[in-house]
């Protein structure tokens, strides 16, 4: 019996190290809020999910291959706090790699550029930022929605220095709108590629990203979807003032369906913990012949290292033709002004 013990002793302690260089990552985003507003005759009130940023829950994965290579791996679910609904079928990540001094190169539903190289003073709030709710609104892929994470892709992701690179290749863009499987004769007629670079030294960040997605239906009234921005952001200390400039063409692969989207705003600390947030965006959509004036107001107080509580506003403007806004218009209602006031709570763990 005393040597069974030993042997099962020793065998733990050799298979120690294996355990040792591998390990898996739990984490998540709990964010919901209350929002109260209007757009034209249309009025709601409502517990929502995912003021600042959308719930969800991940795993992420390492394990160390030797001589510096690791295989990696994230899957992350999105869900809904208001409701509970998400789990299970709502995918924001899955994909799986190899990762070492040149980088990580991974395949699966991943991040284009477009998801977070932005520089904007509400961090992408699909509620409280302007150009959040700008861009969402035309359809956008350079926004932090699902527009910008694309199926069946291979991409590189790399950090030297303060400069991040990014580089996908989606063979088959389920994105704004575009089939899930495979148009016509030719495999690379619906594929899609995006370019991002992202520095930041110190006080300054500055960001540029290109996206172009390949025209899948060749029709009259289609062409190649293309997209690109520039931004950047600096920290004065009393305040940081960061601005955004995107440039869309063909958005969904209607030709004609053209415009530009551009953002300042400010940062400005209150205290040890708390921030204040102002920001101003604009569109000019030249299908419609219209644009559209949207501006925020917001406060957040980082109550831990963890959890954040927020409170905002926003205004949308649109002119006759637009109908944008947090707050959905009445059906066939363009031209009117939509108002949102939310507050809430985000935790991360």
């Amino acid at each position: 019996m005393q040597k069974k013990l030993i042997a099962l002793a020793v065998a733990g302690l050799v298979s120690a190290p294996a355990f040792a260089q591998s390990n898996v990552t739990i984490y998540g985003v709990a964010d919901a809020y209350m929002a109260f507003g209007d757009h034209g005759d249309n009025d709601m009130g409502a517990i929502n999910s995912g003021g600042l940023s959308g719930s969800r829950l991940g795993f992420r994965g390492v394990e160390d291959l030797g001589n510096g290579l690791k295989a990696v791996f994230t899957f992350e679910q999105g869900y809904n706090v208001d409701d509970g609904t998400g789990l299970g079928g709502n995918s924001r990540q899955s994909f799986v790699g190899l990762s070492g001094g040149f980088g990580t190169v991974s395949l699966g539903r991943q991040y284009a550029p477009g998801y977070d190289f932005i520089a904007d003073s509400f961090g992408s709030s699909p509620i409280l930022s302007p150009q959040a709710i700008l861009s969402g609104a035309v359809g956008s892929t350079i926004d932090a929605s699902s527009d910008a994470r694309w199926n069946n892709s291979v991409a590189y992701n790399g950090a030297f220095s303060g400069l991040k690179v990014r580089a996908i290749y989606s063979m088959d863009a389920d994105v704004s709108g575009r089939s899930a499987t495979e148009v016509g004769t030719d495999p690379y007629d619906d594929d899609a590629l995006g370019l991002g670079l992202d520095y930041s030294n110190g006080p300054l960040r500055v960001a540029a990203v290109y996206q172009y997605l390949k025209d899948g239906v060749g029709s009259a009234t289609s062409d190649d979807q293309t997209e690109w921005s520039v931004g950047g952001s600096y920290n004065f200390g009393i305040l940081t003032l960061a601005a955004n400039y995107q440039d869309y063409e063909a958005v969904g692969n209607l030709s004609g369906n053209d415009g530009d989207i551009w953002q300042v705003g400010v940062v400005v600390p209150v205290g040890a913990a708390g921030n204040v947030h102002l920001g101003y965006g604009e569109l000019d959509a030249d299908l419609a012949d219209a644009k559209a004036k949207s501006y925020s107001i917001a406060y957040t107080h980082a109550l831990s290292k963890r959890t954040t509580a927020y409170a905002g506003y926003n205004r949308t403007d649109n002119d006759t033709g637009l109908n944008i806004g947090v707050v959905p218009a009445p059906a066939g209602v363009t031209g009117e002004e939509a108002d949102v006031f939310a507050v809430g709570v985000r935790h991360t763990f």
